[in-house]
């Protein structure tokens, strides 16, 4: 089929979508004398993205540096290196080529910038965004959909905490979703992505303030998933399921703007701040079944209406909980995940130590669950995901 090219404007983003799109950054880019450009240190290189952005502000005749030290679950320090490289570099606007982890880096940099401070008291609320540098998030995966929305997240190092913080001024103002990108993601991080992507619809469209809007964006990502993954996994250059995947992240992310995560998200956040080692969709494949169980005894019907595409024998009623968990389990297993918290260290032991950081750190996400969360309940999920009970 042919994939075409159209414009989404959400929020304050304008996202250029599908094959070819990096173009779009030209008159973008021409109001600009100098401009940072933030990535990792190989993935925005090898899919080719790196090479289109830096063409184009070449022959702009715009002056750059670059940051290429982004890793995985990005530190606050790192944060606070880019931002002051921005600054003393006088940067007028920042290019984020990467995944979640450098577009969230990029966002929160930019706010230093702007406002100065550091990272660790924006995630701590001391202190408010007053503003932030313009941002383009030339997108390189199908998970976050951090290119159109107003999050952005970061590991406090010394507590372990990873925390979020949410402004308008961090919308990026234009974003790149070309499918060609994707398309040189290693096999893991495909499936790591659009777990990601998945379990933001599901949070979305299951939270105690969700919205028919999610309900929406939610339902049509999950079926996309549900339909495109298995065929990206066995064929990665296949760039009608990359363009599909990539859709459905960038409506999740639309969701999760308008609805929030919750429950899954909340115990993940504590896990991958202790263990950095744990990419973020690994961990939300690793406890989400066990948390679905749950979720799905309180909310079948909202449930139902995602996970029907996984497997049309469910039904939406609180006796299919656990088959609800076993059909997630399957649909990830299928795909070729299988790892479990056991294969990042996580004991029986520390089940304490999660239950009280999500309780005190990622507490304002897990008050947006359909169910009030306590220390039983986040550690019940938490063995549960051990293969313990």
């Amino acid at each position: 089929m042919s994939l075409s090219k159209f414009l989404v404007r959400y929020g304050r983003t304008t996202l250029h979508f599908g094959p070819g799109t990096a173009d779009s950054l030209r008159s973008w880019l021409s109001s600009f004398k100098r401009v940072y450009v933030v990535t990792s240190r190989n993935a925005a290189k090898v899919s080719g993205a790196l090479g289109d952005v830096l063409e184009l502000l070449n022959h702009g005749g715009i002056k750059y540096e670059i940051f290429d030290g982004v890793l995985a679950n990005p530190t606050a320090s790192i944060v606070d290196r880019v931002a002051e490289n921005a600054w003393r570099f006088g940067a007028e606007a920042m290019v984020a080529i990467g995944g979640g982890s450098v577009i969230d880096t990029a966002k929160i940099a930019s706010v230093i910038v702007e406002c100065g401070g550091k990272a660790s008291e924006y995630l701590k609320r001391y202190r408010d965004v007053c503003g932030a540098l313009k941002i383009a998030a030339v997108n390189l995966t199908h998970g976050t959909g951090s290119e159109v929305n107003r999050y952005a997240v970061a590991t406090i190092e010394e507590t372990k905490e990873k925390l979020s913080i949410a402004s308008e001024y961090i919308y990026p103002s234009i974003g790149v979703d070309d499918p060609r990108y994707t398309t040189t993601l290693p096999k893991n991080q495909t499936i790591y992505t659009a777990l990601d992507a998945f379990y933001h619809a599901l949070e979305a469209s299951t939270g105690r303030f969700t919205t028919p809007f999610a309900w929406t964006l939610g339902e049509t990502a999950i079926k996309l998933i549900v339909k495109w993954l298995p065929i990206a996994v066995r064929m990665p250059g296949n760039l009608e399921a990359r363009y599909w995947l990539l859709y459905a992240s960038a409506i999740a992310g639309m969701a999760v703007d308008n609805s929030r995560t919750h429950l899954i998200h909340a115990v993940e956040h504590v896990l991958s701040g202790l263990e950095p080692r744990l990419a973020h969709g690994a961990g939300l494949g690793a406890i989400g079944p066990s948390a679905i169980e749950l979720l799905y005894s309180i909310v079948p019907e909202r449930l139902h209406g995602l996970l029907k595409y996984l497997d049309p024998d469910l039904e939406p009623t609180q006796e299919h909980s656990a088959k609800a968990a076993t059909t997630v389990k399957k649909f990830q297993e299928e795909v070729g995940f299988t790892e479990t918290l056991l294969d990042y260290g996580f004991t029986p032991d520390m089940a304490s130590r999660v239950s009280e950081m999500a309780l005190t750190s990622t507490r304002y996400l897990l008050d947006l669950a359909p169910i009030d969360v306590g220390k039983d309940l986040i550690e019940k999920i938490y063995l549960r995901s051990l293969g313990r009970t």
